[in-house]
Parts: structure tokens; C-alpha cells; sequence
């Protein structure tokens, strides 16, 4: 009997070391898909009153255990807009504070003040080996792509005008600026590294919200 157990312990192990990645993947989907639903403005204006946390240092690639309790823990809370390239394939939430777990939901701002449309508008995101996720497809962007964010009151519409690798010791590009930029950030590879893909875009355009 004991050897039973042991061998379907072993059996069920293997099975879920090989279905991890898959598994984290498709948790990873579902959270980033989970606020598809249209978030009112004043459901995110009040999210964004919120305190948040921006430790970087903390930062790491997700694992599969991280990706489950991220799936039970989830914060709807911490939604404050959401970000579209259409270009690329990325539509995502946005989320107010840089932290692993909501890495794992979207697009993170990365300064306690940043408004949208005001200045650099930093946001960063997760870089997964299925490039489909998350920030993984702006390896494909090219210049003069539009990238749109949206608090559900306007929709701040940038031109991008440079995709660069960095290194992640690089806190410049985050800084605040006069001009009314927007900056996204992400791994320049899924996996760890010491490159950061910047890539940097120019307001052009303010309109009343649209679905």
C-alpha cells in the first residue's frame, strides 16, 4: 500500500512539474483577461486614491506557486486604468504599484504621483516566455505605434518614438520630465536578466473615453 502511495505521489509530482509552465500560463491569462469588464471612472479614481507599494527590488519572475496565489489573492483594487496596443496585440489593466503579484495582472505604475497625460508616465510589465503575455509583445513595436491609456474619463493617446535595451540599473527613464511622454518597461528577454526594453512614446492626442 505504502508503495502505492509513493509511486502515485511520484507519478502526480511529474505531472505537475511537466504542466507547470502550461498551467502559469493560462493563470496568467485569466488574471490579465479578469478585468476585461469595463471599470467604471470613479471606481478607478477611487482605486488610485489607494496607497501602493513600489518595491523593485523585491521584483522577480514569476513562479507557478507565485502565479496560483496571485489567482486567489487577486485585488481588484489596485485597478486604476488599462493600456491598449492594438499594433501588438497588448490590452491589459493598469495597476498602481509595482509588486509581484500585480506584475502578474498587467501593466504597473512605477512612482507613487504619476497622472496620466502629465509628464513621463511610466509603466512596467512582466516579459513571459509565451510572448503573447503580458509586455512580451512590445519586442514587435515599432515607431509610431499608438499606445492608449485610459482612467475610463479620457484616453491618452501616445506615438512611440524609441525602443531601446537598457540596463536595469537605469532609474533615469522613469524620472519625472516637462515633456508628456509615456515610458514602458519589461525584461529584453523572458527570463533573467540584467537588460530592461524601454520603450518611450510622445503624447499627441486627448479624447472623451471610448469603449
Amino acid at each position: 500500500m505504502y508503495k502505492k502511495i509513493m509511486i502515485a505521489v511520484l507519478v502526480f509530482s511529474g505531472l505537475l512539474l511537466i504542466l507547470s509552465p502550461f498551467i502559469k500560463e493560462s493563470i496568467i491569462i485569466n488574471l490579465s483577461n479578469g478585468h476585461r469588464s469595463e471599470l467604471t471612472a470613479g471606481q478607478a479614481e477611487r482605486n488610485n486614491q489607494q496607497q501602493a507599494s513600489f518595491d523593485f527590488d523585491a521584483i522577480q519572475p514569476p513562479s507557478f506557486f507565485e502565479a496560483v496565489k496571485a489567482g486567489i489573492e487577486r485585488d481588484p483594487k489596485a485597478v486604476i486604468g488599462r493600456i491598449t496596443i492594438s499594433s501588438v496585440g497588448i490590452r491589459l489593466p493598469i495597476l498602481k504599484g509595482t509588486t509581484n503579484q500585480n506584475l502578474l495582472f498587467g501593466a504597473t505604475t512605477m512612482r507613487p504621483e504619476q497622472k496620466m497625460g502629465e509628464g513621463n508616465y511610466p509603466l512596467a510589465g512582466h516579459h513571459m516566455r509565451r510572448e503573447s503575455l503580458l509586455f512580451g509583445p512590445l519586442v514587435q513595436i515599432k515607431k509610431g505605434d499608438r499606445i492608449v491609456i485610459t482612467d475610463f474619463k479620457k484616453d491618452y493617446i501616445y506615438a512611440v518614438t524609441s525602443k531601446n535595451v537598457i540596463s536595469e540599473m537605469d532609474a533615469a527613464v522613469i524620472q519625472e520630465t516637462k515633456e508628456k511622454n509615456i515610458t514602458l518597461i519589461t525584461c529584453d528577454k523572458p527570463e533573467r536578466t540584467e537588460g530592461r526594453l524601454a520603450v518611450k512614446g510622445k503624447l499627441i492626442h486627448i479624447t472623451v473615453h471610448s469603449q
